[in-house]
């Protein structure tokens, strides 16, 4: 998923194309210190974008709690260097422009001039010194924040001045990005605690919760602080488990009776995908079964420790989540075929198996080979399990009910899963069971 802030772009569309591909590039070049709110610890983060268009239905509404392709910085650019062409057409148009943003509450804006060689000829022609374009921009619209308006130097030359002034530009988008989003998260985060303090009231459902709170981890994971990408999937973990441990002993809410439907699915974790949004999707619309929810939160809690080079954790995390999953399937009474559950716990070991086997340094294999040595254990179990149920062993003779099981285990796989790795496809898992 695409989860880079958006940031639009107006005024000169010629000359913000000629000059995209250089933002678009050099933003993510240098890291910067993100200094955050409520007394956190700052963060070295690198921001990269995508552009679009302005225009008004961009604008978020009032109620929209989105952070995933919302604009979060605001930008007019323009080559006028000619004080009187910028009384006569310019200062109007970034006056509208202005104007529209303060009607919809957008507060992070910038406005970029650029300066080259050819116009500044132009304007020499000029008998007596006058304030500049980029002066009057600042006193008719930025008054003390000078450094809403910015001015780029011969961006196209190689030369030292250029080259300096396309840095300066480039560490002002950074710094206002990272200041929007300062002022977006505090009230994202404000308004997700306000949810999730409704988590007991009739009508609050997890599955839309579990996507708001989600959208904050996509940012923090973007920026690159996986840590705390990972702690917002492990709150959510926790508070799951607690609802359905909740549901052992009281009543039940509604959104979690349509996890307690038979299962007819039992594809294994797949690490294969960034995000799965076949599953996300089912989440979102409340249609996906316990086991497809667990797989995607697990996958993900997976992918961000793999971000942060630590198989081992998620080696260690395997066992306990494959025993809690099956836990949960006891609690919810969730209907599945004999061997099905087997299947499900095989195909999952051995994706994490074959996930750590990628890292090969010395260090890394000791730490995780303390958790895969179980890991392995288990998956044999199971697939002994299977042989028994299915009559596969040696010596056993297989019965056409028997045969009939293997046809529906081998379906509930789901096929695109099994076949987008080599080292588990579809042909090694049927040769298995």
């Amino acid at each position: 998923m695409d989860s880079k802030p958006l940031i639009t772009f107006a005024g000169d569309e010629s000359l913000f194309s000629s000059l995209k591909f250089g933002v678009c590039q050099g933003l993510p070049v240098e890291c910067v210190e993100w200094r955050r709110s409520f007394g956190r610890a700052p963060k070295k983060v690198y921001v990269e974008c995508n552009f679009a268009e302005f225009s008004e239905e961009l604008l978020p509404k009032e109620g929209n709690w989105k952070l995933i392709n919302q604009p979060f910085l605001h930008t007019y650019w323009t080559d006028c260097v000619d004080v009187d062409l910028y009384k006569a057409t310019v200062r109007d148009a970034i006056s509208n422009w202005l104007t529209t943003l303060r009607n919809n509450n957008a507060q992070d804006w910038l406005v970029i001039t650029v300066e080259t060689m050819d116009n500044r000829k132009v304007n020499k022609t000029k008998l007596l010194p006058r304030a500049s374009v980029v002066d009057k921009i600042r006193n008719d619209f930025c008054g003390k924040t000078h450094d809403r308006c910015v001015c780029l130097l011969d961006p196209l030359k190689s030369d030292s001045r250029g080259a300096e002034s396309w840095q300066g530009l480039l560490q002002r988008i950074r710094h206002l990005l990272l200041q929007a989003y300062n002022r977006y998260l505090s009230k994202f985060e404000e308004y997700m605690r306000s949810q999730r303090e409704k988590r007991n009231e009739p009508g609050w459902s997890f599955c839309e919760y579990f996507l708001l709170q989600e959208e904050l981890a996509f940012v923090f994971e973007m920026l690159g602080i996986y840590d705390e990408a990972l702690v917002q999937y492990d709150e959510l973990d926790a508070l799951f488990t607690q609802f359905v441990l909740n549901s052992n002993v009281g009543d039940t809410p509604d959104w979690l009776n349509k996890f307690s439907r038979s299962c007819d699915s039992w594809r294994g974790v797949n690490l294969n995908q960034a995000v799965d949004q076949e599953a996300r999707n089912l989440i979102g619309a409340g249609k996906a079964s316990l086991i497809q929810f667990r797989n995607y939160l697990f996958s993900r809690q997976c992918s961000l420790l793999l971000f942060l080079f630590r198989p081992w954790e998620m080696a260690q995390r395997t066992l306990p989540f494959l025993h809690n999953c099956i836990n949960e399937l006891q609690i919810l009474e969730v209907t599945m075929p004999p061997g099905a559950m087997a299947c499900w716990v095989f195909l999952s070991a051995l994706e994490i198996l074959h996930s750590c086997e990628r890292f090969n340094d010395s260090g890394q294999v000791e730490a995780y080979s303390l958790y895969t040595a179980g890991l392995w254990a288990y998956a044999r179990d199971k697939l002994q399990e299977l042989g028994d149920l299915c009559g596969l062993m040696p010596g056993m003779t297989v019965s056409s009910e028997q045969l009939h099981t293997v046809v529906l285990l081998s379906a509930g796989m789901d096929e695109n899963t099994l076949d987008s790795s080599p080292e588990i496809g579809r042909a090694s898992c049927r040769e298995r069971v």
